[in-house]
């Protein structure tokens, strides 16, 4: 039909004395032409178009190009031979194995010029037919890494021995045609067999490479495999799990559960000898049988099953989490160690209240006396009294939540009887309108004058005489002192003295005594006897006690209810000191009068009071409401004292004391703050403040600083 189509249209373009000619030449051919013994098998697109080209050429030139009648068939055969030969040489490149393998395969070659021979001498069927089998049987039974190179190599042999593959003769018949060709196509499923099973291989390596990688890094991180037959009492580890448990490959299951601690033991088994498919998690200690010694922790993956046997299977996973853990624990004793510091923090303002409120009340109850008319002069030293004890409950509070930052002990003289009478005096009316009554009980010799932190000791007694008249339910409260000799370590004899406070109230229960001096403790189990504070009194004066070489204990009083005795040595000073002391302060005060001193300080009312003190003491005062204006006052002028708050608008104390340094001014610079806790003395320090002192100013004590820092 193609011919037809072309026999139309090609002779249009030729001259019409040569058409006739064009058309006789088709006629004959179309007559002469055998059919193609190819009915089922369609032609290459290639060839299909050459063929089709060869339509156009000059019939004279068809022959010597090689476009006869055996064109179709001859070009199907060497494209699919030369395909083969193509793709058989990429697969023997791609997917051989090394040589050591294939050595042991390569007698299986002689196989190829044993059918050669064969076939030379008449024997076996059509021989490119049966070397095709045998190549296929190769390609399909042999080592996929090494069927390439046998396959090729051999074919390549028995070819170069009978020239069969090598070259093209026409076929006598139909079936020698069909043989041909379908040896031609059986060296073609060779190839492709070939190739599919190389890349099958690959890939199955790849997956084993892939898996190889992930044990390698399984065991690297240390994660253990095992498998436990509970019947057989038989278990298998993996080289991993071998290093865990320092046990062989292959134990028991009473090995490995004994591997672990003994308090583990009866979980880990009752989860081996169960019956249902579960899962479970478990961290176990494991015996410190290994050469450091150190203890270690694995955490168990295990799932259990029941084979067809109805056996009891369990497969595991181990990991070690020793240093996990460690680190785990370690987070949380600091988190814990935080929850405790904020809810301290928390506290703190309760706190404050609570230690605060005596002193407080106590003034504002006399402050009430005088609008009534009482006595200015009788009432001003209780108001003292009250004031210092205020002042000394809020320094103390550094005590208890920064003991780093408590006040040096104060050795100084005072006497019992004084003291006690001030205790005494300071609780009268707090006592009076609660019903109790204050005596005390102080032995001969009380009135004569001892060393000791008075202010401390005062404070203990009060926090004492408080405590009984808030909680203790009773009439009495009484104040005892005496001395007592101690026998010394060198068995020398020295004095001690001891103060008691007792009451006649409900007591303290023999469950709660154990935490009474504990901070944050409140009230007991009687519940005559709650608390309304927040439990910090005691702990602070047992505290103080304790910084002061004594101890604070608890005892049942004799009248029935609590009894509290501070036990101390007796502090001994040498004659003399005080001598010198009054000389070095004759000759302080003469030098302090010629000194200028400016004050930065931004509540008005505050300055107001301070500077009235200062003026008492130096010769010129300038004030100035923020640190800027300071700053900008001491560029024009040095002075020879700096005193600044720490909170102020504009340039805080801390800056401004930088900012001093930076300019290459060297004076003594005190920081004044009126916090008890926080990071104000903390910011005086890290900007190299002389000293800092609490609010409202002790001249005593910044005479003390400046003694030490001014010629």
């Amino acid at each position: 039909h193609l011919q037809i189509q072309v026999h139309g249209v090609y002779p249009q373009a030729l001259p019409k004395s040569e058409r006739a000619k064009v058309d006789d030449f088709y006629a004959a051919r179309d007559n002469t032409m055998p059919s193609l013994p190819w009915p089922s098998i369609a032609p290459p697109f290639t060839v299909f178009l050459l063929d089709l080209y060869s339509n156009f050429l000059p019939p004279e030139n068809l022959d010597a190009l090689g476009f006869n009648e055996n064109f179709v068939e001859f070009s199907i055969n060497r494209s699919l031979r030369g395909a083969s030969v193509v793709v058989g040489f990429f697969v023997a490149v791609l997917y051989t194995d090394r040589l050591h393998r294939v050595a042991r395969y390569l007698p299986a070659m002689l196989i190829f010029p044993l059918l050669g021979v064969l076939h030379a001498k008449g024997f076996l069927g059509y021989p490119m037919l049966d070397t095709a089998i045998v190549g296929l049987l190769f390609a399909m039974f042999l080592p996929a890494g090494v069927a390439p190179i046998v396959v090729i190599v051999g074919i390549t042999f028995y070819s170069a021995m009978t020239g069969f593959y090598l070259t093209d003769t026409p076929a006598g018949n139909i079936e020698s045609s069909l043989l041909e060709s379908y040896s031609i196509g059986a060296l073609f499923l060779i190839v492709m067999t070939m190739a599919l099973r190389g890349r099958g291989r690959h890939e199955r390596e790849q997956r084993r490479a892939s898996l190889r990688r992930l044990s390698m890094v399984r065991e690297f991180a240390g994660v253990g495999l095992f498998a436990v037959n509970v019947p057989r009492n038989t278990l298998r580890m993996d080289p991993s799990g071998q290093r865990l448990l320092n046990r062989p490959a292959e134990t028991t299951l009473d090995t490995f559960v004994e591997a672990f601690g003994l308090e583990q033991r009866p979980e880990l088994r009752a989860f081996f000898q169960g019956t249902k498919n579960d899962a479970t998690t478990m961290v176990l200690p494991l015996l410190r049988n290994f050469s450091d010694g150190r203890e270690r922790l694995l955490r168990l993956y295990l799932w259990g099953e029941n084979s067809a046997w109805n056996d009891r299977i369990v497969y595991g996973l181990m990991i070690e989490v020793t240093e996990e853990y460690r680190r785990e624990r370690a987070l949380s004793g600091a988190l814990k160690e935080l929850s405790v510091k904020q809810e301290r923090q928390n506290q703190l303002f309760s706190i404050v209240s609570h230690e605060v409120r005596t002193p407080a009340s106590v003034l504002s109850m006399m402050i009430s006396e005088l609008d009534r008319g009482e006595d200015v002069a009788e009432l001003l030293p209780q108001m003292r009294e009250a004031s210092d004890q205020l002042l000394t409950v809020l320094d103390d509070m550094r005590q208890a939540v920064n003991p780093e930052k408590n006040q040096r002990v104060k050795i100084s003289p005072y006497v019992p009887t004084e003291l006690a009478g001030q205790v005494e005096g300071t609780y009268r009316m707090m006592a009076e309108g609660r019903g109790f009554c204050i005596t005390t009980d102080l032995e001969t010799g009380a009135e004569r004058s001892i060393m000791g932190d008075a202010s401390r000791i005062k404070q203990v007694l009060g926090n004492l005489v408080r405590n009984a008249i808030i909680h203790s339910k009773g009439s009495e409260i009484r104040i005892a002192f005496e001395r007592k000799p101690d026998d010394g370590p060198d068995g020398t004899n020295l004095n001690q003295i001891a103060w008691t406070v007792t009451d006649n109230g409900v007591g303290i229960p023999d469950a709660d005594v154990a935490r009474l001096f504990q901070p944050f403790e409140r009230g007991s189990a009687d519940a005559r006897n709650q608390a309304d504070g927040s439990g910090l009194g005691l702990y602070i004066a047992k505290q103080m006690i304790e910084m002061l070489g004594g101890r604070l204990s608890y005892f049942k009083a004799p009248e029935g209810g609590a009894g509290y005795r501070i036990v101390m040595p007796e502090v001994v000073t040498l004659e003399g000191h005080s001598k010198s002391v009054v000389n070095d302060c004759a000759d302080l005060d003469e030098h302090l009068k010629t000194l200028r001193v400016v004050l930065a300080e931004d509540n008005k009312l505050v300055a107001k009071i301070t500077l009235k003190q200062l003026g008492r003491v130096f010769g010129t005062i300038e004030h100035f409401e923020n640190g800027a204006l300071a700053l900008a006052r001491i560029k024009e002028d040095q002075p020879d004292l700096l005193l600044t708050d720490l909170f102020m608008p504009e340039m805080p104390g801390d800056e401004l004391m930088q900012s001093v340094k930076d300019q290459g001014i060297d004076i003594p610079m005190i920081g004044l703050t009126a916090a008890v806790v926080g990071d104000d003395t903390q910011r005086f320090e890290e900007v190299g403040a002389t000293a800092y002192l609490p609010k409202p100013l002790s001249i005593d004590k910044l005479k003390g600083i400046l003694q030490a820092h001014l010629v």
